[in-house]
């Protein structure tokens, strides 16, 4: 996969395509990208929507940068997991990239899910032709929420992998304590594919130390690195905050 992954087998990718899904986290574009070019600094590579990832390129030097596709779900609208492509893999290929990025959501009592799923078999398809990473985000939706049980994670990660999916990113799982639980709940995921999964932040949370815990927790379980954004660039110091990930992820640096 490229430069995606360090000596060590994993990786830190900066996520930046929150906004786009009307997820508001920095209002101020100029803001947005300082507190993003900060963290990049520690970061193996980035993934964002199309301005952002535009705005970015020269600050990437030689790590890999994935456009994200499908950001037309907008949260909290009736069209939210009517999520289609605002991008396409030939745009990702013109603009230089080496990855794309598609979230594919699964609501089991939504009709979109067959939709999404002939999307990403799609997609798979698209970009392997074009010789890029593909980075994956299966979501198990209940409720209007994503699900983060295990086994809710580890089916939608089973369900993506068997159509294809080369990369995946899944959020960490939140129904067991942290700990010795929580890491061999990670471990069950990873084991349920075949491909290297990643772990996502999240949304920033009150205390650095509950999310490094999480990034802890992923690592011990087997995970192959994280895809981390607000947890890092909404940080009041997104560098710092990003170096300790890092460290976490990278040990032997």
């Amino acid at each position: 996969m490229g430069h995606l992954f360090a000596e060590d087998g994993r990786t830190v990718v900066l996520a930046a395509d929150h906004r786009a899904r009307g997820v508001i986290t920095i209002e101020s574009y100029d803001a947005y990208l300082t507190a993003l070019r900060g963290a990049m600094a520690h970061c193996d590579a980035l993934m964002a929507s199309r301005q952002p990832l535009r705005d970015l390129q020269p600050d990437l030097g030689e790590r890999p940068g994935f456009l994200s596709l499908n950001r037309a779900g907008l949260a909290g609208t009736v069209f939210e997991l009517d999520d289609r492509l605002v991008a396409s893999v030939e745009s990702a290929v013109a603009m230089g990239c080496r990855g794309a990025k598609i979230m594919t959501r699964i609501d089991r009592d939504h009709p979109s899910g067959a939709a999404q799923l002939e999307l990403l078999g799609t997609i798979v398809e698209q970009c392997a032709s074009a010789g890029l990473v593909l980075m994956v985000e299966p979501l198990s939706w209940v409720d209007g929420h994503m699900d983060r049980t295990t086994e809710g994670i580890a089916y939608a990660a089973m369900v993506a992998h068997d159509i294809g999916a080369p990369l995946l990113k899944v959020p960490v799982p939140n129904d067991v304590p942290e700990g010795d639980a929580r890491v061999e709940a990670v471990g069950r995921i990873v084991g349920s594919v075949g491909v290297p999964v990643l772990f996502l932040g999240g949304p920033r949370g009150s205390a650095r130390d509950v999310l490094l815990g999480e990034v802890r927790d992923a690592m011990a379980g087997g995970g192959a690195g994280l895809a981390i954004g607000r947890g890092v660039y909404q940080d009041d110091d997104p560098g710092g905050m990003a170096k300790l990930v890092a460290e976490i992820v990278h040990p032997a640096r």
